[in-house]
């Protein structure tokens, strides 16, 4: 069910999404840098005691994050030879990014091992229900992942469907004026919408849950392009409808 952590991963096979700093004093760069926001970026929830799904957990740091803030947490992404959505039009490449996640994964199992973390790790379709196996969530945490899927309602009614208290969503996510589909042909970034929170709002209402609340946050970006610089991101904190 669960994937097993692979172990003695090397850190020149690693690819890493945020910045680390380990326990044992090193660091590594990632292309974002949260560590000096990570309590606002994760809703400046009490984790815990909290059983929670980190959806879209690339090299794991949220997930690592709200395991040292007492939380038992599942991991979630997508399986081993997968890649992210695309577009299909005459002459794309299906495959073209079969293999782009290996290193991504290789940074979660570096990591992994260097907080000796007992996160477990789930991988599948997010498009799938979640089997029965896995159990209830008390919450869910979305970073920065829902701009990135073809279909964020569904996923939304997948995940939530299992979680009983909390949700926090994290993008950009502009205010009003509804959402942007992004793709353009032939120039696919892997964004398809531009979430806004209105949006957001609607889509969470028509299952059962509402916004509590909404946080302000500057993560910083292109941090291995030597131009970082910080990015307004919000955290839309969600609870179940009583």
């Amino acid at each position: 069910m669960y994937t097993q952590p692979k172990t003695n991963i090397k850190l020149e096979d690693c690819e890493f999404y945020h910045s680390f700093d380990f326990p044992d004093g090193t660091m590594v760069n990632g292309n974002w840098d949260l560590r000096y926001c990570i309590k606002e970026y994760l809703g400046n929830i009490n984790y815990e005691g909290k059983r929670v799904i980190d959806v879209g957990a690339a090299s794991g740091y949220l997930s690592f994050e709200m395991e040292k803030l007492g939380a038992d947490v599942v991991s979630f992404d997508m399986p081993d030879g997968s890649y992210w959505d695309v577009l299909k039009y005459p002459g794309y490449i299906p495959a073209k990014h079969l293999n782009c996640h290996t290193k991504m994964y290789n940074s979660y199992y570096y990591a992994y091992e260097k907080f000796k973390s007992k996160c477990k790790i789930y991988r599948a379709n997010i498009y799938d229900n979640l089997p029965e196996c896995l159990e209830s969530f008390d919450g869910a945490v979305f970073g920065t992942m829902l701009s990135h899927v073809r279909d964020p309602i569904l996923v939304l009614m997948n995940m939530l469907y299992r979680v009983k208290e909390f949700a926090v969503l994290i993008n950009p996510f502009p205010d009003k004026n509804g959402s942007t589909f992004m793709p353009s042909f032939n120039n696919f970034q892997r964004t398809w919408w531009s979430l806004s929170i209105d949006t957001i709002d609607r889509m969470i209402s028509s299952i059962g849950w509402k916004i509590e609340n909404i946080i302000e946050v500057w993560p910083i970006q292109n941090v291995l392009l030597d131009k970082p610089e910080k990015r307004l991101y919000k955290s839309i904190v969600a609870k179940r409808r009583s």
